[in-house]
């Protein structure tokens, strides 16, 4: 790990920015269409309509001033913007799953998990997952990560590693439920394909394969974008299957792509030093 890593420029600093910038300009079209019913209906007889307080309804219509201003100083001041864009998308987790928490008629572990992954519930879940685990990364200072004080980036850097560990499991446990019950030959294409590219590209990227890293690249993205297509078709009118699992998929997919950036000098150097062991030996 180098000091270039960890500049200000980097591009998996940059990709991080990118995606709050994004999901604040999500929310940013949510509230103004709600500020525009709010408009249409009253802001008293809204809050009536939406079947909440005042106060909660006072605090949507806000957001459609404050999240174009997080997203602006994202933009010019990137610690202030993913310190206050933290706390906006932890307020809105708060008072949002609050809500519908307790319109449940009974509580369980399948009535919260259905209620929390709707499309915004969910979706804002799955951005509040991505800045807590990327906020540290604004603040801890290029030093003391050379001096090996902190080893938060060594554990930001195995988050592919870990995304794919995780999904060899999911399919393995996917294979053994087949011997029991077989369902068709596509899921079983789908899991043996899936056991052979997370098993390889754990090698690869382990290894610090260039080719793991743009493999890396382009698989995150494909599935974290497969995932987010069927968000975005719901938000436009399609009905579509959604649940809080594909919301933490969308973010996981964008840490990992985030920890690859971040190290991406990282496999250039290691090509680099396996070409100059190729050298010395054939010299």
């Amino acid at each position: 790990m180098n000091k270039q890593s960890y500049n200000p420029q980097n591009k998996g600093l940059t990709f991080i920015i990118a995606v709050l910038i994004i999901g604040h300009l999500i929310g940013t079209t949510t509230h103004t269409l709600l500020f525009f019913d709010v408009l249409k209906l009253g802001f008293l007889n809204s809050s009536k309509a939406f079947g909440v307080s005042t106060i909660v309804n006072a605090y949507w219509v806000s957001l459609t001033i404050i999240d174009p201003l997080i997203a602006i100083l994202l933009i010019k001041r990137r610690r202030t913007g993913v310190l206050l864009a933290f706390i906006n998308i932890l307020i809105n987790v708060a008072v949002n799953s609050s809500i519908q928490l307790s319109s449940l008629k009974a509580l369980s572990l399948s009535s919260i998990y259905d209620s929390l992954g709707n499309i915004f519930n969910g979706l804002q879940i799955a951005l509040l997952l991505f800045s807590t685990i990327t906020l540290p990364l604004f603040f801890i200072k290029p030093t003391a990560v050379l001096h090996k004080k902190i080893n938060y980036f060594r554990f930001f850097h195995f988050i592919p590693i870990i995304a794919l560990f995780i999904g060899l499991i999911i399919h393995c446990v996917g294979l053994i439920k087949l011997l029991y019950k077989f369902e068709s030959l596509w899921v079983l294409w789908v899991h043996v394909s899936m056991l052979f590219f997370n098993g390889g590209l754990i090698y690869a990227l382990w290894k610090k394969l260039r080719t793991g890293y743009i493999a890396g690249i382009i698989g995150f993205s494909i599935f974290g974008l497969i995932q987010a297509g069927y968000a975005g078709a719901i938000y436009i009118g399609f009905d579509c299957p959604f649940n809080l699992a594909m919301a933490v998929t969308i973010s996981i997919c964008c840490l990992a792509i985030a920890a690859l950036l971040l190290n991406r000098d990282m496999y250039i150097l290691s090509l680099n030093n396996r070409r100059q062991k190729t050298l010395d030996r054939c010299s």
